[in-house]
């Protein structure tokens, strides 16, 4: 986990904002600058590290907008371009500045931190915040900041807006470190130690108890493929966290008792081949354990449980909806296809809840045709009444399928620019000659080229299965 560091100037006795006058609303006014020199900003750089990302409220990124864009070439201005910037605003469509993620403003309290909690678990630098003295107050209250960064001024202002609402920082604080620049302003370092034996035990068990969660849910994928004769294939699940929401299955079942519904590992054949994708809302590990309910859900479904052998795929289907209802908070879902192929006929019925509609590559008369399966319903655990309608689509020798999740066909470059569903089906048709599971590396490698070394904000999954000629 990152950490996240409040880095703010104050006057002697506290003073964040002065008030009144033109530039009220600029979190320092004018009252610093005489005190800032260039040795001073070599210093601030350093504390800000070679890379970091911001999180700030809607007028801090504003006034940051308005000046680093045009300033003269800097270190901390290229560093300040290339930051990620964590925004909390009403206008999401106004930014424009690099790259960012938008926190709605409605997303208040509970909503808030758990906003800010989930951008601390990412992967990347840490988080600088400047200004903002609002999420300033919530962080502290909530112990989300890990450091606090004061640069205190050698100036009285007597009035204004002070850092601190009781006249200290909150007890879980100690002063690290102390600098004093050039200029006369003190640099001091405080930091969240409830103590070293604490801190150090609380990580160790965050960690271990996430690990048997990653464990736990790479468990929950098939450890083997079915074993079905002239039809190939391949899936991946790649987390962009520690564990995630993504969810894939492919099961093999016989029309018999339930015993007999899951085949031994190489034994030939099947009756029908279950083919299910899904990605549930959120990340992290509150995703994961709703996964984990979605998986049991639908096999419960598949092997037998109430929805019974041979019963139609939008009965089955509406049947997880129910149990996922049921498991689940409000406004918790999850986007699920879910198909079963003849394993004789090839007759693919499938059912799609709310999932990005897989595709099926077909070449006729050297001319490629594209099948998007997305007909079936909503998507699962919103509506406890949901209603599902089962589809069929003959499936030919030679055709590819490809079922995934939007973490791939939605991978993002530094420009914020997506790779697309288009350039993916494009690339699986230059490549159809691949067997099954080299067609899947290739795709994950072509979108993490296009990527090119951006963070992946998603997780990413892929099912390739493809029908011998």
């Amino acid at each position: 986990m990152r950490k996240l560091k409040i880095i703010e100037h104050i006057s002697l006795d506290g003073v964040v904002q002065t008030t009144g006058g033109p530039d009220d609303d600029f979190p320092y006014g004018d009252w610093t600058a005489p005190y800032r020199s260039p040795a001073g900003l070599q210093i601030v750089t350093e504390m800000y590290g070679k890379t970091f990302d911001l999180l700030v409220g809607r007028r801090t990124y504003d006034l940051l907008a308005s000046y680093w864009p045009k300033a003269p070439k800097s270190p901390m201005g290229d560093r300040m371009s290339v930051a990620t910037k964590y925004v909390v605003t009403h206008r999401p469509g106004s930014l424009q500045w690099g790259l960012f993620e938008a926190i709605p403003t409605q997303s208040t309290g509970a909503d808030l931190v758990e906003s800010v909690r989930r951008i601390k678990a990412k992967n990347g630098p840490d988080l600088m915040m400047p200004g903002s003295l609002t999420l300033t107050a919530m962080l502290l209250e909530h112990g989300l900041a890990d450091e606090v960064i004061l640069l205190v001024n050698p100036v009285v202002l007597g009035k204004g807006k002070r850092f601190f609402a009781d006249g200290a920082l909150p007890r879980s604080f100690a002063l690290g470190s102390t600098k004093a620049m050039p200029s006369g302003i003190l640099v001091n370092v405080y930091k969240l130690i409830p103590t070293l034996a604490e801190e150090a035990l609380s990580r160790a068990k965050l960690e271990r108890e996430i690990e048997i969660a990653r464990e736990v849910q790479e468990r929950l994928f098939p450890q083997t493929f079915p074993n079905v004769s002239g039809v190939e294939m391949a899936a991946h699940c790649r987390p962009a966290e520690a564990v995630g929401g993504d969810y894939y299955d492919l099961i093999s079942i016989r029309d018999g008792s339930l015993a007999g519904a899951i085949h031994a590992p190489g034994e030939n054949g099947c009756d029908r081949l279950g083919i299910a994708i899904g990605d549930v809302s959120g990340k992290g590990v509150s995703a994961a354990l709703l996964m984990a309910s979605l998986h049991a859900s639908l096999r419960s479904q598949v092997l037998g449980g109430t929805g019974g052998l041979g019963t139609d795929l939008g009965t089955k289907m509406a049947n997880v909806n129910r149990l996922l209802y049921d498991a689940s908070g409000s406004s918790r879902y999850a986007t699920l296809f879910y198909a079963e192929l003849d394993c004789d006929s090839r007759t693919l019925h499938y059912v799609n809840g709310g999932h990005n509609p897989p595709a099926i590559l077909r070449r006729e008369n050297g001319a490629w045709r594209v099948f998007r399966l997305e007909d079936g319903g909503p998507v699962v655990g919103l509506l406890a009444g949901a209603v599902y309608k089962e589809q069929i689509l003959q499936l030919l020798p030679g055709d590819i399928l490809l079922a995934f999740t939007d973490g791939i066909s939605e991978a993002m470059n530094a420009a914020d620019d997506e790779w697309g569903e288009d350039r993916m089906i494009v690339e699986a048709q230059a490549h159809a000659d691949l067997n099954a599971a080299e067609l899947m590396q290739r795709l994950f490698r072509a979108a993490d080229a296009f990527a090119a070394g951006a963070p992946q904000h998603d997780d990413m999954t892929l099912v390739v299965l493809q029908i011998s000629v």
